[in-house]
């Protein structure tokens, strides 16, 4: 081979490296990122584009160069020069795919682990284990209790909010334990960290959040778990992600991430407007000062803030909300 020719597949690898880096991380296939554990994802996506970027470059250039390179000529009425295998070429494509596969396949391990690797996802086994653990424990043998493995420094920490969430031929609902509130969307506050507590009435479905990057079955008789950090305000659609019927496709929901104030706002009007008499007006009374509570509700509760201020007095003998 020349000096020119290898001078001309240096740039042709150098171009190619180039445009495969760029794409990579130019591509704009992702929605936006709006939670602590996206840019994990959006990192190994970016890689897995690059490298599959670079591997559709040099197979569709190879094919292209062969067509051009040993089409038929003219007058040409032979057989082309026989071919018995290149032992080396078949090593180099059977190991370099093999080593990117690992590559990936450890890649995808470690952000498993780094996203999950404090929380029990309510897979098959980590019941497994959990359920071994405990016979070896009733045995006798501390040795064997569970523990859901953690990384080195990640400490997941107890969540500030827990929601509890349904799926059902079509909808999603949404209980937050605290409160009592049973609401169809689902509300959290900005840049805390929330637990999902997730079953399924019927058949299966699965909860999925694009901007999340987070997706979770959600299977009945089962509770399976989501633990997150919404980074960024707004609404995001909720997607079922798994065939569930005929109207799988109408099946979605909202959720909103809020700033706290705005969603401690909008969990005491959801539960003054359910229950206008009952726990609502204690559990409000209680998260203000009787003079602000007094503002925004005495107008739609049609009484005067010192009445309000006497059912705050006695807001141990409401009737409870749940």
């Amino acid at each position: 081979m020349s000096a020119l020719s290898n001078i001309i597949l240096v740039a042709l690898g150098i171009l190619l490296t180039l445009a495969s880096l760029w794409y990579g991380q130019n591509h704009h296939l992702l929605p936006e990122s709006a939670a602590e554990s996206a840019p994990l994802f959006d990192s190994l996506f970016n890689s897995t584009m690059t490298i599959a970027t670079g591997i559709f470059l040099v197979v569709q250039g190879v094919l292209l160069y062969c067509i051009v390179r040993y089409r038929k000529r003219r007058n040409d009425q032979g057989d082309g020069d026989p071919n018995h295998g290149n032992v080396l070429l078949e090593i180099v494509w059977t190991a370099v795919p093999a080593v990117i596969i690992l590559w990936l396949g450890l890649a995808s391990l470690d952000v498993y682990q780094a996203v999950y690797g404090g929380a029990d996802v309510g897979g098959h086994i980590h019941a497994a284990m959990a359920m071994e653990s405990s016979h070896e424990a009733e045995a006798g043998d501390p040795s064997y209790a569970y523990t859901p493995a953690v990384l080195p420094g990640k400490d997941m920490g107890q969540p500030d909010l827990v929601v509890q969430v349904q799926g059902m031929q079509y909808a999603w609902m949404f209980t937050y334990p605290d409160s009592g509130l049973v609401a169809s969307e689902l509300h959290l506050p900005l840049n805390k960290r929330v637990r999902l507590d997730m079953t399924a009435l019927d058949v299966n479905h699965a909860f999925w959040v694009p901007q999340f990057r987070l997706k979770q079955d959600v299977i009945p008789g089962r509770e399976t778990h989501l633990e997150f950090v919404p980074t960024q305000l707004g609404q995001y659609p909720i997607i079922c992600a798994e065939l569930c019927g005929p109207y799988h496709g109408v099946m979605a929901g909202q959720l909103f991430v809020d700033t706290p104030e705005a969603f401690e706002q909008w969990q005491e009007e959801q539960i003054l407007a359910a229950h206008p008499e009952g726990k609502a007006v204690a559990l409000a009374s209680e998260s203000q000062p009787s003079s602000a509570f007094a503002t925004a509700y005495q107008q739609r509760l049609g009484i005067s803030p010192s009445e309000l201020s006497s059912l705050r007095l006695h807001s141990g003998s409401l009737p409870s909300a749940g």
